[in-house]
């Protein structure tokens, strides 16, 4: 099984994906209420979920993370990309719901230090990376990135190698674009 569901995906659905959207877009394959559970997937159905840019709107993230739980096979990978709460491209949108930050996933993760979670621990996934990029994170489906600066003199290896720091004390002097998430399933 190599099922790929793209949530969220608007008109620009990710290649060889199955889109699934609110929207009856072009390249939408899946019309649904992402905010009604479930979706219409069977149980450990899917091998990669992929949320670019569409999880900051949606209503609860506790229960979409359940969910991908749910439909995910054992040592599926869950990819969110998202803006990062300084981000003008959070703060713009009107329909964001949720500011995601660098630690946003660590109460969905099973090695969390934060002592304690959002879901159920048999619904918790494992930490594989996280990323931030004053730009555009690299990404399992992007090919090409646009020029960032900020990459080339190694400000973002810095700022990912310190990124505490960084969104405590200078996030709103030198806001960052986007941040990058890969979760896996545990093998049960």
């Amino acid at each position: 099984m190599n099922k790929i569901l793209d949530v969220g995906c608007g008109s620009s659905k990710i290649e060889g994906t199955i889109g699934m959207d609110h929207l009856d877009l072009p390249g939408v394959d899946i019309i649904h209420d992402l905010n009604h559970i479930p979706w219409p997937f069977e149980s450990e159905s899917v091998s990669k979920i992929i949320f670019c840019h569409s999880i900051s709107h949606l209503n609860d993230i506790s229960a979409i993370m359940i969910e991908c739980n749910r439909i995910l096979c054992a040592g599926g990978s869950l990819e969110i990309l998202a803006p990062h709460y300084s981000s003008d491209n959070f703060n713009t949108d009107p329909t964001h719901k949720m500011s995601i930050g660098y630690r946003s996933m660590n109460y969905f993760i099973k090695e969390s230090n934060f002592g304690y979670s959002y879901i159920p621990e048999e619904y918790l996934f494992r930490l594989v990376s996280v990323r931030l990029s004053y730009r555009e994170c690299q990404t399992s489906w992007r090919t090409k990135l646009k020029f960032n600066f900020f990459r080339i003199i190694g400000l973002e290896k810095i700022l990912n190698s310190f990124p505490r720091i960084y969104e405590r004390f200078f996030c709103w002097i030198f806001p960052i674009s986007e941040v990058y998430f890969v979760l896996k399933k545990s093998n049960k």
